[in-house]
């Protein structure tokens, strides 16, 4: 009888252990679960809550083109940033970025394959300013066109590529990411990020580098003479007086520009502008104490305005 209970008690005592275990795992799983749904939730919130700001800053473009859209510049409310609003469980802030005040990359090759040289010597002075020879402009181009020679001693076509360890191979099409950047000839680790803050990657090979949004440094790239430092303090002083430039000739009289040679300025006129229809939205979200990012790419065309290109990766 005493062997016969022992073995009942055993008995029991696994049973006991075996539905603590089976409680522990349901127990488990449903808090993972709640845990996911909770996550998945909270993310589809933040695209919401992002998507929402991609309006707001898509209908002040609308707005511009509107009222104002044969000029733009940085004194116009779509460039200034959104403060951070407050939404259910964190806040909303962000800011619209031009992206028609760099250098584009896809202005180096028309659709139809030529080089466009006026860019590419425009291109060429950038990269010599920021530290690189100016012959890696043949890689950028080789990069986009769609033969298989190269355009120079510093070109590189699928045959350079495929000799080297884990590299991309050119695509012979324009640049879609600036990040692109990285994979041609010239432009590895330190390279790019030289020359990355200056150019863009727009869809269109036809567009304008907008005067009132360039950084100074690339205003100083246009000739030799000029001095980033007097660029930069003539720009200040002109934002400070809330002005901006109206067109092309503006830039031509006032100093520092006033120096840039005839033969530059007959380069970079067909180049220059003082409209932008290319911007990257930049959309930070807290959320429940978890900090999201968002970018969008806004095309403005025709009064209105569409997205081209959205991520969810960190800025």
């Amino acid at each position: 009888m005493k062997q016969q209970r022992g073995i009942a008690l055993l008995t029991i005592l696994m049973m006991v252990a075996l539905a603590t275990i089976v409680a522990a795992g349901i127990a488990k799983q449903q808090a993972n679960t709640s845990e996911n749904t909770a996550y998945v939730m909270r993310q589809n919130q933040s695209m919401l809550y992002a998507k929402s700001a991609e309006a707001f800053f898509a209908e002040l473009l609308v707005n511009d083109a509107e009222n104002a859209g044969q000029v733009d510049h940085l004194q116009e409310n779509w460039a200034q940033p959104m403060p951070a609003f407050p939404v259910e469980g964190g806040t909303v802030a962000g800011v619209l970025q031009d992206e028609s005040g760099k250098f584009n990359l896809n202005s180096l090759v028309s659709e139809e394959g030529v080089v466009n040289d006026k860019a590419k010597l425009w291109f060429e002075k950038i990269l010599q300013r920021v530290g690189l020879p100016a012959e890696l402009s043949q890689a950028v181009i080789d990069w986009q066109d769609e033969d298989d020679e190269t355009s120079g001693p510093m070109g590189a076509e699928l045959a350079y590529y495929r000799g080297l360890n884990n590299a991309a191979l050119p695509p012979n099409a324009k640049f879609h990411s600036v990040e692109e950047l990285k994979s041609v000839r010239g432009f590895e680790g330190a390279q790019y990020k030289l020359i990355a803050p200056y150019v863009s990657s727009l869809p269109s090979h036809e567009t304008t580098v907008n005067i009132n949004t360039a950084p100074a440094f690339l205003l100083a790239t246009m000739d030799d003479r000029l001095d980033v430092n007097a660029v930069e303090q003539a720009l200040q002083q002109k934002a400070a007086k809330f002005e901006h430039f109206e067109n092309i000739n503006d830039l031509w009289v006032m100093e520092p520009f006033a120096q840039v040679s005839t033969e530059n300025r007959e380069v970079l006129n067909s180049q220059l502008g003082v409209q932008s229809n290319y911007f990257k939205a930049q959309i930070e979200i807290n959320l429940n104490e978890r900090k999201r990012q968002f970018t969008s790419e806004l095309v403005r065309k025709d009064k209105d305005v569409y997205v081209a290109f959205r991520s969810m990766a960190p800025f």
